[in-house]
């Protein structure tokens, strides 16, 4: 599947388009970046959004179709073709802000492994995975947001948590695609799932989603550290993306087993407007967390073994 070749400018609105259709979080916060910046955030994610596509989406083609597709899409971008393609721009933009192509493979690796289904059973497969599919998001937006390479460490520690929220919040829907990301210690399906009569295992499963949203917690706040070595404005975008991410694991917790499985758990409007004023108050100044502008949290556990993984090992 050769990606379409577009004029630049219906490439960046188009683009945008997906950014602001798929990640509603995210997109707010996009909203506070310098135009540069919001211009090629959105590129990146819909350059992830597409490869994602690929390995969920059965809709897209049969697993080999799909297979072949995500390496074509990687292959595109590696090559940095002088064309006005998607992951061309990519690979050109990431080349230019010299992200390591490692980073790159091992994203677009670690999707085609979720495509065969996991069951995750540790922490530690959890934390790899969501390096793998997230934490290498993190890496390369770092040099987009014009933060410095010290702060690899903490673009990555912000990828992971996201992605265990996002864990957290779609239990059902990877359920039900053969993918078990929350480390149970049991074999769960997606009909047992769905039976609200199943009251106990839904409680079990519960307590499982909220230590991992705890989990969570440490790597948001590793990751808080960071946001003072972004330069504003780019710095109170990261910021109110950390913050709509961390507010949704919060309000799982809050709203207990019952509420859970209700529905997908979701911020509304006036729920991101009052999480989001306090920040645009605050300006572009250091942000505030009860330490020292630039100091961290400790590393969160299971740091070290994700800083030998590809991408993000430092010569």
């Amino acid at each position: 599947m050769q990606a379409a070749v577009m004029h630049p400018a219906q490439l960046e609105k188009s683009a945008r388009a997906v950014m602001d259709r798929h990640a509603k979080s995210f997109s707010w916060a996009a909203r506070f970046l310098s135009p540069a910046a919001r211009r090629e955030a959105s590129l990146l994610y819909a350059f992830a959004r597409t490869a994602d596509d690929l390995a969920d989406e059965a809709s897209l083609g049969d697993m080999e179709q799909r297979t072949r597709a995500l390496d074509m899409l990687c292959e595109q971008a590696m090559q940095r073709l002088p064309e006005a393609s998607l992951p061309a721009v990519v690979g050109r933009m990431l080349e230019n802000h010299q992200v390591p192509s490692t980073v790159l493979r091992h994203f677009t690796d670690s999707l085609r492994a979720d495509m065969h289904g996991r069951r995750l059973q540790t922490q530690e497969q959890l934390l790899d995975f969501a390096y793998g599919v997230a934490g290498t998001v993190g890496l390369m937006m770092r040099p987009i947001l014009g933060a410095p390479p010290s702060a690899d460490g903490c673009a990555m520690a912000l990828g992971v948590a996201m992605q265990l929220t996002n864990v957290a919040r779609d239990v059902l829907e990877d359920a039900a695609r053969g993918r078990v990301y929350v480390p149970l210690g049991f074999e769960v399906t997606a009909h047992a799932l769905n039976d609200p009569h199943n009251e106990a295992l839904r409680q079990r499963v519960f307590e499982s989603i909220v230590q991992m949203l705890q989990t969570a917690e440490a790597w948001y706040a590793f990751a808080h550290g960071g946001v003072a070595l972004i330069p504003a404005p780019n710095r109170r975008a990261v910021l109110v993306a950390l913050e709509l991410y961390r507010a949704i694991g919060r309000k799982i917790i809050r709203g207990g087993s019952a509420a859970y499985w209700r529905g997908r758990v979701h911020l509304n409007a006036l729920e991101k407007i009052r999480l989001i004023v306090p920040l645009l108050v605050a300006g572009n100044s250091q942000p505030q967390s009860g330490r020292a502008p630039g100091a961290f949290a400790p590393l969160p556990r299971g740091f070290d073994a994700l800083s030998g993984l590809p991408g993000f090992a430092r010569d």
